[in-house]
């Protein structure tokens, strides 16, 4: 029982580094195609086909109230486009507009070039074994989020106050 509680206290201090260095290079791509992380989400999910604000919102997890302003905020920019669904004329989808498709462009080619990089430092073994577990580790924290009856994590409610969180 003592080297498993190692082995996840060890990998815990090592998801904390990923996690790190996940939203600098996260938070690098996107200011430097100017979006926001949010808006680099959402444009990235509607290259993949058009959606509906609800469709969006289910496919990058947040609740469509949320996502609204940031759909608002790439439509001001001229990067994404609504439009009215031909059997239905109340539905409203999203698609990208000519601007949104470059942008969507130029974030995949920058992110393929750094993650490039990243993986012409390991082994061909190494690059499928990495490329497996996050698609594995992904899958199995989303499901188990997802999961009716989870555990929580967390015990009761935490109140702020000015020391910190009790």
């Amino acid at each position: 029982m003592q080297q498993k509680a190692i082995a996840v206290g060890e990998f815990r201090r090592d998801l904390r580094v990923l996690e790190r260095e996940l939203m600098r290079q996260l938070e690098g791509e996107t200011a430097c195609c100017g979006v926001t992380l949010a808006q680099c989400h959402a444009l990235l999910e509607l290259s993949f086909s058009e959606l509906s604000l609800g469709g969006l919102a289910a496919a990058v997890d947040l609740d469509p109230s949320t996502l609204s302003r940031t759909v608002d905020a790439l439509v001001k920019a001229g990067l994404v486009e609504r439009t009215q669904g031909l059997a239905d004329r109340r539905s409203v989808r999203l698609v990208l507009s000519a601007a949104g498709r470059a942008r969507v462009a130029a974030i995949d080619k920058m992110c393929n070039r750094y993650y490039t990089e990243m993986f012409e430092q390991l082994g061909e073994k190494d690059q499928r074994c990495i490329i497996r577990a996050v698609s594995l580790l992904a899958h199995s924290m989303r499901s188990r989020r997802r999961a009716p009856d989870r555990r929580q994590v967390c015990r009761g409610p935490r109140k702020a106050t000015k020391e910190g969180l009790k």
